[in-house]
Protein backbone atom coordinates (compact mmCIF):
# COMPACT_ATOMS: atom_id res chain seq x y z
CA UNK A 1 0.00 0.00 0.00
CA UNK A 2 1.25 3.47 -0.89
CA UNK A 3 1.07 6.22 -3.46
CA UNK A 4 4.65 5.91 -4.70
CA UNK A 5 6.37 8.39 -6.99
CA UNK A 6 9.83 9.72 -7.79
CA UNK A 7 11.24 12.99 -9.11
CA UNK A 8 14.54 14.28 -10.42
CA UNK A 9 15.93 17.50 -11.86
CA UNK A 10 17.76 17.69 -15.18
CA UNK A 11 19.79 20.72 -16.20
CA UNK A 12 21.00 22.45 -19.37
CA UNK A 13 23.98 20.07 -19.64
CA UNK A 14 21.61 17.08 -19.40
CA UNK A 15 23.08 16.20 -15.99
CA UNK A 16 20.43 14.59 -13.82
CA UNK A 17 20.19 14.78 -10.06
CA UNK A 18 19.84 11.77 -7.82
CA UNK A 19 16.22 10.66 -7.70
CA UNK A 20 13.98 11.52 -4.77
CA UNK A 21 11.36 8.88 -3.97
CA UNK A 22 8.27 9.48 -1.84
CA UNK A 23 6.23 6.47 -0.72
CA UNK A 24 3.11 8.60 -0.15
CA UNK A 25 3.82 11.35 -2.71
CA UNK A 26 1.12 10.60 -5.26
CA UNK A 27 0.92 12.95 -8.21
CA UNK A 28 0.84 15.97 -5.87
CA UNK A 29 4.51 15.61 -4.83
CA UNK A 30 5.86 16.31 -8.35
CA UNK A 31 3.53 19.33 -8.43
CA UNK A 32 5.08 20.56 -5.17
CA UNK A 33 8.52 20.27 -6.78
CA UNK A 34 7.45 22.05 -9.97
CA UNK A 35 5.81 24.88 -8.02
CA UNK A 36 8.85 25.16 -5.78
CA UNK A 37 11.41 25.36 -8.64
CA UNK A 38 9.29 27.91 -10.51
CA UNK A 39 9.22 30.17 -7.44
CA UNK A 40 12.88 29.44 -6.61
CA UNK A 41 14.02 30.34 -10.13
CA UNK A 42 12.10 33.61 -10.02
CA UNK A 43 13.62 34.52 -6.67
CA UNK A 44 17.19 33.64 -7.74
CA UNK A 45 16.89 35.64 -10.98
CA UNK A 46 15.88 38.77 -9.00
CA UNK A 47 18.97 38.72 -6.80
CA UNK A 48 21.26 41.52 -7.94
CA UNK A 49 25.01 41.00 -8.12
CA UNK A 50 24.83 37.23 -7.67
CA UNK A 51 27.92 35.50 -9.05
CA UNK A 52 27.62 32.46 -11.26
CA UNK A 53 27.41 29.46 -8.96
CA UNK A 54 25.70 26.03 -9.00
CA UNK A 55 22.53 27.55 -7.57
CA UNK A 56 22.24 30.48 -9.97
CA UNK A 57 23.08 28.12 -12.86
CA UNK A 58 20.21 25.88 -11.67
CA UNK A 59 22.45 22.80 -11.71
CA UNK A 60 20.35 19.69 -11.20
CA UNK A 61 22.22 18.21 -8.23
CA UNK A 62 22.17 21.53 -6.41
CA UNK A 63 18.45 21.95 -7.11
CA UNK A 64 17.78 18.59 -5.44
CA UNK A 65 19.69 19.70 -2.34
CA UNK A 66 17.79 23.01 -2.27
CA UNK A 67 14.46 21.18 -2.68
CA UNK A 68 15.17 18.66 0.08
CA UNK A 69 16.21 21.51 2.37
CA UNK A 70 12.90 23.24 1.73
CA UNK A 71 10.88 20.14 2.67
CA UNK A 72 11.62 20.52 6.38
CA UNK A 73 9.67 23.79 6.44
CA UNK A 74 6.41 21.84 6.10
CA UNK A 75 4.98 19.51 8.74
CA UNK A 76 3.62 17.21 6.01
CA UNK A 77 7.14 16.17 5.05
CA UNK A 78 8.38 15.56 8.60
CA UNK A 79 8.52 12.25 10.42
CA UNK A 80 5.43 11.17 12.35
CA UNK A 81 6.44 10.52 15.97
CA UNK A 82 3.05 9.36 17.19
CA UNK A 83 -0.51 10.58 17.54
CA UNK A 84 -2.38 12.86 19.89
CA UNK A 85 -4.54 11.08 22.46
CA UNK A 86 -8.28 11.53 22.67
CA UNK A 87 -10.13 12.07 25.98
CA UNK A 88 -10.03 8.30 26.64
CA UNK A 89 -6.28 8.09 26.11
CA UNK A 90 -6.62 6.36 22.74
CA UNK A 91 -4.39 7.46 19.85
CA UNK A 92 -6.19 9.57 17.25
CA UNK A 93 -4.67 8.66 13.86
CA UNK A 94 -6.17 11.82 12.37
CA UNK A 95 -3.93 13.96 14.61
CA UNK A 96 -0.30 13.02 13.98
CA UNK A 97 2.54 14.50 15.98
CA UNK A 98 5.34 15.48 13.59
CA UNK A 99 9.02 15.81 14.33
CA UNK A 100 10.41 19.33 14.47
CA UNK A 101 13.59 18.28 12.61
CA UNK A 102 13.44 14.85 10.93
CA UNK A 103 12.27 14.37 7.34
CA UNK A 104 9.72 11.59 6.84
CA UNK A 105 11.01 8.04 6.46
CA UNK A 106 8.89 7.72 3.30
CA UNK A 107 11.20 10.13 1.44
CA UNK A 108 14.52 8.71 0.23
CA UNK A 109 17.15 9.04 -2.51
CA UNK A 110 18.15 6.67 -5.28
CA UNK A 111 20.82 6.82 -7.96
CA UNK A 112 18.21 6.63 -10.74
CA UNK A 113 14.47 6.07 -11.21
CA UNK A 114 14.91 2.29 -10.90
CA UNK A 115 16.70 2.49 -7.54
CA UNK A 116 13.51 2.73 -5.48
CA UNK A 117 9.77 2.18 -5.72
CA UNK A 118 7.68 4.52 -7.88
CA UNK A 119 5.30 1.79 -9.01
CA UNK A 120 2.05 3.70 -8.39
CA UNK A 121 2.70 7.00 -10.18
CA UNK A 122 6.01 6.62 -12.00
CA UNK A 123 8.88 9.04 -12.34
CA UNK A 124 8.80 12.77 -13.12
CA UNK A 125 11.72 14.81 -14.47
CA UNK A 126 11.83 18.57 -14.02
CA UNK A 127 13.98 20.51 -16.48
CA UNK A 128 15.79 23.28 -14.62
CA UNK A 129 16.40 25.38 -17.75
CA UNK A 130 12.80 25.42 -19.04
CA UNK A 131 10.93 24.71 -15.78
CA UNK A 132 8.93 22.02 -17.58
CA UNK A 133 8.06 18.65 -16.08
CA UNK A 134 7.75 15.34 -17.90
CA UNK A 135 6.43 12.01 -16.71
CA UNK A 136 8.10 8.69 -17.56
CA UNK A 137 5.98 8.47 -20.73
CA UNK A 138 7.62 11.75 -21.88
CA UNK A 139 4.35 13.66 -21.51
CA UNK A 140 4.64 17.25 -20.36
CA UNK A 141 2.84 17.87 -17.09
CA UNK A 142 1.94 21.50 -16.34
CA UNK A 143 1.39 23.33 -13.09
CA UNK A 144 -1.91 22.57 -11.41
Amino acid sequence: MGDRVSISFKDNDQDESPVLFHHWGGTWFPQVALNWITEFNSRIKKQKGRVSDPTSRMESRNMMVQFIGMLNKFETFRECEGFEKDSKGKSDWKKPIHSKIDISHSIYLGKDSNDGDNSDNGHYTIMTNTLKMFDDKDQEIGLE
